[in-house]
């Protein structure tokens, strides 16, 4: 198995953990993404809606 392999299984057993208590893997529940270090564009996940619901 190669490195990056095994870093894409670990990201989706995080995915696979999150869709199970019922939160957005997208945007770990929080409903929004943020660009930039200074959170200056705020927008709502396009996954869940913003609601932050899986």
């Amino acid at each position: 198995m190669g490195l990056l392999s095994f870093f894409y299984n670990q990201g989706e057993k995080r995915r696979q953990k999150l869709m199970e208590k019922g939160i957005c893997p997208d945007c770990s529940g929080r409903g929004t993404f943020s660009s930039g270090l200074e959170s200056v564009y705020i927008q709502d996940c396009s996954t869940c809606d913003g609601t932050g619901k899986a």
